[in-house]
């Protein structure tokens, strides 16, 4: 058994931060009964900073940095991709706001496309097209929405946003890599990612509005129960970008790994029902199905194609 962990190690550590991601998750789900998503938000990458301060301080490369513009950009956009991806988790099934978040590797492979002229092929351009059935599978734009059988409208356009707003953020990162550090990169994300919450909580203070409670939204001081729950949030995010790190670095098929990486939808539809989620219907259970076999099929061949 030892000697099989050794030859897959880097399937190893995907599936424990596969594990951890869902887990994580499931925190700010329970969590989401007593707090905003803004602010569940904030608590994880107000945790999230000292393990990034740390790996800044064990690090001896320095790079002389550059395009401040385009790294603002990344941290804000990449934290409004966060405050749609915690807002589906607290209102929909944990399920459904995994598969929605996993689109992001499909929006990145089209944003390349468009903007770089990067080769998808046909093995991509099918992994695209089956991940975009299984979306529509989930909206289900054809049904009456007054008898739904998957999500809203508002919940299914801000999971679809959770995802490109995350590719816009990740496609940045290609530009940014050439100025600055991974870690930089990560401590300026984690830095807007607990700034702007603040600043929203701040607004909601005194202005609440329903149609803007995903964006805005008042404190709520936590209950005894909530910080434990908070502070097991935050150990599992940081126990994730740990095995997440050495599951790229030890990978001998990066495309596999990926592959792997979409197994944290199959860990949270099971959490998701183990707290109450209802059991997805048939048809968003194929699309959700449909998105993650689309992402693997496009990570896979991406993994070849880099050979």
């Amino acid at each position: 058994m030892l000697k099989i962990v050794k030859h897959n190690l880097g399937i190893y550590f995907m599936m424990l931060a596969c594990l951890d991601f869902a887990l994580m998750g499931a925190c700010a789900k329970i969590l989401s009964n007593e707090l905003s998503s803004i602010e569940i938000m904030f608590f994880r990458n107000i945790i999230g900073t000292f393990f990034i301060i740390y790996m800044l301080k064990k690090t001896k490369i320095h790079k002389e940095g550059g395009k401040l513009g385009l790294l603002i950009f990344r941290g804000v956009i990449g934290t409004l991709a966060l405050y749609m991806f915690f807002y589906n988790v607290s209102h929909i099934t944990l399920g459904g706001a995994f598969a929605f978040q996993k689109t992001a590797p499909i929006f990145v492979t089209l944003i390349a496309f468009f903007l770089f002229k990067e080769n998808i092929g046909v093995k991509g351009w099918f992994g695209i097209l089956i991940a975009f059935l299984g979306v529509l599978c989930i909206m289900q734009p054809w049904a009456d929405f007054s008898n739904h059988s998957g999500f809203d409208l508002k919940n299914c356009i801000i999971g679809i946003l959770s995802g490109l707003l995350a590719a816009i953020a990740l496609t940045s990162v290609r530009e940014l890599r050439k100025y600055y550090l991974t870690e930089q990169i990560a401590a300026s994300f984690i830095f807007l990612g607990s700034l702007l919450p603040l600043i929203s909580m701040s607004i909601g203070s005194f202005y609440f509005t329903k149609e803007l409670d995903f964006l805005i939204a008042p404190f709520i001081m936590p209950s005894l129960k909530a910080w434990v729950i908070i502070l097991i949030m935050g150990s599992l995010g940081t126990l994730y970008q740990i095995h997440i790190t050495k599951a790229y670095g030890v990978a001998k098929k990066a495309g596999i790994v990926a592959g792997v990486s979409y197994m944290d939808v199959v860990f949270t539809l099971i959490l998701g029902v183990m707290l109450g989620d209802d059991f997805p219907s048939v048809m968003v259970f194929i699309g959700i199905l449909g998105i993650i076999l689309g992402g693997i099929i496009l990570v896979r061949g991406k993994g070849k194609n880099e050979k």
